[in-house]
């Protein structure tokens, strides 16, 4: 029988706890958005090369004004933000399956080094005080002979008149 989880809920969930702390922010005015950005470092001057950014009259000393048209902008992020993005999204992911593969060697590896140590003492599947930090194998699919035959469809056979 295969359980579907529902992980809508899970991302929702999710989706709220990050986004609630940056709407209370906004809300509450301690975040301030402002049309002038500070200037400093590498990353400036390559905005400005890019002309995503501009000198302009109104920001204070040591700050820039964001410029250029919205195609180019668009271009730099379609071109850097982007690929960045899905990057970060694809290492994380992967992490996230290379964790959980190795809980579950090192969780097979711990059973079968208990079975080695104390052979006699068998594991009682149901008793959670014993090993809280490991869950229980799951139980196989009972396979039969029946079970491996393929699904035949149509009508079913007819028994001759003789027979």
């Amino acid at each position: 029988m295969i359980v579907r989880r529902a992980w809508w809920r899970t991302g929702l969930a999710l989706s709220a706890i990050l986004v609630a702390p940056v709407v209370v922010a906004v809300l509450t005015g301690t975040a301030v958005f402002s049309a002038c950005v500070p200037a400093s470092g590498t990353w400036s001057e390559v905005a400005l090369r890019l002309a995503l950014l501009r000198p302009d009259a109104a920001c204070p000393e040591g700050t820039l004004a964001p410029g250029g048209e919205p195609g180019q902008a668009l271009t730099v992020v379609v071109a850097v933000a982007l690929p960045a993005l899905l990057a970060h999204l694809a290492l994380a992911s992967g992490a996230a399956g290379l964790v959980g593969s190795a809980r579950r060697v090192m969780a097979a590896e711990v059973r079968r080094f208990v079975a080695v140590v104390v052979p006699g003492v068998a594991p009682v599947p149901g008793d959670d005080r014993a090993a809280p930090f490991l869950p229980a194998p799951l139980p196989l699919p009972v396979r039969t002979v029946v079970a491996r035959r393929p699904l035949r469809r149509g009508p079913p056979r007819t028994q001759a008149a003789g027979a």
